[in-house]
């Protein structure tokens, strides 16, 4: 007679439902870190009284003249005095939202611990990292606003934009830089080129896909967008609930690097009216950035501004081709602990950069006449709280705002040098 078997009980399907289920902690997937919004407390404050007529501050720039050598008992110097010019300055508000449900706020001050993280500081923190990306991208940038150049043609609901030239500018061709300037869900508006008008009323949609290779973007529009073959037309952001050229972020960027390096006029005086005001340096040769070529940039800053430059803003790239150098020229005295990734170091310069610093692009800064201009405190997630939602009409949910009205302010554009085209490793 054979023996009886038996099978084991196993865990995973016998006794299944006698275990938990487990779940670990929130991972983070991705760096969503923004060093340009961690640095913002490395600027001054620009302090002023916030008005909404005009806020303007003057500018001491015009050289005085007429000092004479004058003969015993003669007559003297023709006196006179330079008048100052006046900047005209403005803020541009920052706007994040989400929602949630009464419901979760109810579930979450009932039970605390059912969530892995916190709803409301999950989104919170979410809020401030968006804001954190949009400040970061436009510190680089111009106020108009514009992120890329397309010369696609429009029509229809869909379309996919291939795109150049990061900020609207033709020194920057990168397309991996170019296409990390959008994110799949933002809203975009396509406008017409040489005129801030949309080029189509529909011409407002959502991102659907970024190809980084291309580099372009797949929208699809609010409606069907007329044909419109014209080249030059500039993307902006659009995510306002206003669906018309006012919604757009269409010159309400910030007055970024870019523009207070290459810009004519910047905070309402040109250069072409004040020759000074304008960087100490502009050097758009190209070539590999060397010691040699930052010492003359301090020296042009300390010629002509108002103060020492003590802060170097370069890209990743060049950055790396610097140490390249660096290294090539090193003899080590003990060739058993070489160090393999060393940093450029300048006594009394602050070396920063950072995967939105424009390639080929670099700054020398003299840090005291760049200010931030900020009305509130840097949102945080951990400064919302359930009470700060406000309710829904007639839906059962809570809409949460965070608003950073904020712009960056230069009192001296000579307190400024760059190059661009430099090369990259």
């Amino acid at each position: 007679m054979a023996n009886a078997t038996y099978t084991p009980t196993t865990s995973a399907s016998g006794l299944n439902k006698l275990w938990r289920k487990v779940q670990g902690e929130v991972g983070q997937g991705l760096n969503y870190a923004c060093e340009e919004w961690q640095q913002l407390e490395d600027l001054q404050e620009f302090s002023i009284d916030w008005s909404f007529r005009e806020i303007t501050f003057p500018l001491r720039i015009n050289k005085g003249v007429g000092a004479a050598s004058i003969s015993e008992g003669g007559f003297e110097a023709r006196p006179s005095s330079p008048n100052l010019e006046e900047c005209t300055i403005n803020w541009v508000q920052f706007n994040k939202r989400f929602t949630a449900t009464l419901m979760a706020m109810y579930v979450s001050q009932k039970n605390s611990e059912a969530a892995l993280k916190q709803q409301l500081m999950y989104q919170a923190m979410d809020a401030v990292d968006v804001l954190a990306a949009h400040f970061s991208d436009y510190f680089y940038g111009f106020s108009t606003a514009v992120l890329a150049i397309t010369d696609t043609d429009l029509s229809g609901t869909t379309g996919t934009l291939t795109l150049k030239n990061a900020y609207g500018t033709s020194t920057i061709t990168d397309a991996t830089y170019i296409a990390s300037l959008f994110r799949v869900g933002e809203v975009i508006a396509a406008v017409a080129a040489g005129s801030d008008a949309l080029v189509d009323a529909n011409a407002i949609g959502v991102i659907t896909a970024v190809t980084p290779a291309t580099p372009s973007i797949a929208v699809t529009w609010i409606g069907s967008v007329g044909a419109y073959t014209t080249n030059g037309i500039r993307i902006v952001k659009a995510n306002s609930l206003d669906q018309t050229i006012t919604g757009t972020d269409l010159n309400r960027g910030l007055t970024g690097l870019l523009d207070m390096a290459t810009s004519a006029s910047v905070h309402s005086l040109s250069s072409s009216s004040v020759a000074d005001w304008s960087p100490a340096m502009a050097d758009t040769t190209g070539g590999r950035l060397s010691g040699i070529r930052i010492r003359k940039a301090m020296d042009e800053i300390k010629n002509y501004g108002t103060g020492k430059a003590d802060k170097l803003i370069l890209d990743q790239g060049v950055n790396r081709d610097l140490i390249a150098q660096q290294q090539a020229a090193l003899r080590f005295s003990d060739p058993f602990a070489l160090e393999l990734a060393a940093e450029v170091k300048n006594k009394g310069l602050e070396f920063f950069s950072s995967r939105r610093t424009p390639p080929t692009y670099a700054w020398l800064l003299a840090k005291k006449s760049f200010r931030r201009m900020n009305l509130l405190p840097k949102p945080t997630a951990g400064g919302v709280t359930w009470k700060d939602g406000e309710k829904i009409p007639d839906v059962n949910a809570l809409v949460f705002s965070m608003d950073w009205p904020a712009q960056m302010v230069t009192t001296c554009r000579k307190n400024m040098a760059y190059w661009s085209g430099l090369t990259r490793q």
